[in-house]
């Protein structure tokens, strides 16, 4: 059975990060949790929450609080991704590099964030980019005129759940890889100094 092809702004609403006037600095007794790239791992699966600045807004009337199910797309730079959102402290506001997706039922925050980090719709988006502030920027049109196919939630959850699989193993392997180097580099070392040590033994004594 054939998906169906979406348009992304029949399947999410698409709201801007907060925009902030003058630079950001942390406010111990700010509202709200501000959301920033910086706060993602370099893998970007994670969120460092206790590195993340508060501030109270300017004006409440345009402010979108993160709710978790959402997924969040970072719209500026040439590294863009998408992360799906939970577990955050309530109310956290996303940046203005950041575009706020909002799901609604018949797509998952997950499957959604798979299909907007797969290479072939990177390659895309990257296609569709325009230069602005000397970098390149996804407009919310070509956002919202992105196509997703579009299969049953039960299909959905096991890309999610494959998916997620696979970024354990990745993380698996590079842990593994940082180990085989260490103990390498270790013996390695070891022996450089053993035969030193043999061979400054084995000199004859000139006294």
């Amino acid at each position: 059975m054939t998906n169906s092809i979406h348009k992304l702004s029949t399947l999410a609403d698409i709201r801007a990060g907060y925009l902030t006037r003058e630079a950001v600095r942390n406010d111990p007794e700010g509202t709200h949790y501000l959301l920033q790239i910086r706060d993602f791992s370099r893998d970007r699966t994670t969120i460092n929450v206790a590195a993340m600045v508060r501030l109270t807004p300017e004006s409440r009337a345009s402010v979108c609080s993160l709710q978790s199910g959402d997924v969040i797309f970072l719209s500026k730079g040439a590294n863009n991704f998408a992360a799906a959102i939970s577990d955050l402290p309530s109310p956290t506001l996303a940046a203005s590099c950041f575009f706020i997706l909002r799901p609604r039922p018949a797509i998952l925050s997950g499957y959604l964030a798979w299909f907007i980090n797969h290479e072939s719709t990177r390659a895309l988006l990257t296609r569709l980019a325009t230069t602005g502030a000397h970098m390149p920027i996804i407009r919310r049109n070509a956002l919202e005129s992105l196509e997703i196919p579009l299969p049953s939630l039960t299909t959905q959850k096991s890309i999610v759940a494959l998916d997620s699989l696979r970024l354990q193993e990745q993380v698996f392997l590079a842990d593994l890889a940082r180990k085989q180097q260490e103990l390498i580099s270790s013996v390695c070392m070891t022996t450089a100094r053993h035969t030193i040590k043999k061979r400054s033994q084995k000199e004859p004594s000139h006294e």
